[in-house]
């Protein structure tokens, strides 16, 4: 009675909260995936910033200061905003809220019944959440896909075609394929690849080659570095933008709306937090291959361990080797994101069922709650999403390391 009680009234603190952002905030970063929506409607390109520009001068997401948008997804991403850009901006973000809600549920009750309360409890508790839904990004829509993908394991091209649709929305994910391969998912990994090439075709077909060429070509390249940003050289005029552009509101569809509610860092990449100022592509790669590597090798590790205690998809080892991968993938990234950490609300239920077998020492434990809190509570300082997502990620990996064979029985 008391877990219904507790996974009802943490369902609609979220809910509520997410209808107060839906009605007051811009949500930035869905103005950004609004804005592609429509400019694939008109035929343009999603990646232009067309402010000010002589064919949809009045195409802006309010925020974008450079001559690219703020969209960084794959133009198949694009064209799935369609329906909503031909919504008002009011109602298209009330509709993609309600949305990312249910896909917190959803993801949620895919974990399993008596999971399903930790993550949904776990979430109403974790900051993560709550900025993911003021700045309407799209993470929580990947995080079914992800649950969804690991309980069907064992059926690599029903499995491979969850993380293809996951990538798709992340790209950062494909990182995980190293990790999947090392820990015996071969079949799964390559269904993903596999996946992913018909997104590719599929791309070609409806966004067309010119726009699948320039992703490939300009915007990814440029993403890995910079993420979302650039240089100097790279920046509009100030002539481009509206004359109000410098207010306190950003007017979007004919409405005014305050840019965030918080003023926090929101950053939670490593490549940032490396080379703030002058990033490179070897800071940019850096952290991820440092993290590849190490995870893989730790994959490896829990393969050989296994003897008799049962086939892969029975081990929580790899569950928990999963998730620290999915964490790395948000640290790693230049585009990473604080919201991007709703990766580990799967973890609440894996290490409190753990803790209640007794499996966790002490030690473990320990480092488990404590990262688990930096990274639950507000980024009051700059880096900090970076550094408590990796320590995370890394205590969570040093759990599947340090579980005992037999755990997994």
């Amino acid at each position: 009675m008391r877990r219904t009680l507790a996974t009802l009234a943490a369902v609609a603190v979220v809910g509520a909260f997410a209808a107060y952002a839906a009605r007051s905030s811009l949500q930035e970063d869905f103005a950004a995936y609004w804005v592609a929506g429509a400019a694939r409607r008109l035929g343009l390109d999603p990646y232009v910033n067309h402010v000010g520009g002589p064919v949809a001068p009045a195409l802006w997401d309010g925020v974008a200061p450079f001559r690219h948008s703020r969209f960084l997804y794959p133009p198949l991403v694009a064209e799935l905003f369609r329906p909503l850009a031909a919504l008002p901006y009011r109602a298209a973000k009330a509709l993609y809220t309600a949305a990312a809600v249910a896909a917190w549920i959803g993801a949620a009750l895919l974990c399993g019944r008596r999971a399903a309360a930790a993550v949904l409890v776990g979430g109403a508790l974790f900051f993560p959440l709550y900025l993911h839904l003021e700045r309407g990004q799209i993470d929580l829509f990947a995080l079914p896909l992800l649950v969804g993908g690991w309980r069907v394991r064992d059926r690599p091209a029903l499995a491979g075609a969850a993380l293809a649709a996951a990538a798709t929305l992340k790209p950062a994910l494909l990182g995980a394929l190293p990790v999947l391969a090392a820990l015996g998912h071969w079949r799964w990994a390559a269904a993903t690849a596999a996946g992913m090439l018909a997104v590719g075709v599929l791309t070609l077909l409806v966004s067309g080659p010119t726009l699948a060429r320039a992703y490939r070509i300009d915007v990814l390249p440029r993403a890995l570095v910079y993420g979302e940003g650039g240089t100097e050289a790279m920046l509009l005029p100030a002539s481009r933008f509206p004359a109000d552009a410098d207010g306190d509101a950003i007017r979007l569809d004919g409405r005014a709306y305050p840019e965030s509610l918080w003023e926090l860092p929101r950053s939670a990449s490593l490549p940032r937090l490396l080379a703030p100022r002058a990033p490179s592509l070897s800071t940019a790669l850096g952290p991820y291959l440092l993290a590849a590597l190490s995870l893989v090798g730790a994959a490896r590790r829990i393969r050989r361990g296994r003897s008799s205690d049962g086939p892969p998809s029975d081990d929580p080892r790899g569950a928990l080797l999963a998730v620290a991968t999915l964490i790395a993938c948000v640290v790693t990234s230049p585009a990473g994101w604080v919201m991007g950490l709703v990766w580990a609300l799967p973890l609440a239920p894996l290490a409190a069922g753990l803790q209640a077998r007794g499996r966790v020492p002490p030690v473990l434990a320990l480092a488990l709650a404590a990262t688990w809190l930096a990274c639950a509570l507000p980024p009051f300082v700059g880096g900090w999403g970076a550094i408590a997502g990796a320590a995370l990620a890394i205590a969570t990996a040093a759990l599947a390391l340090r579980l005992a064979p037999e755990a997994a029985a």
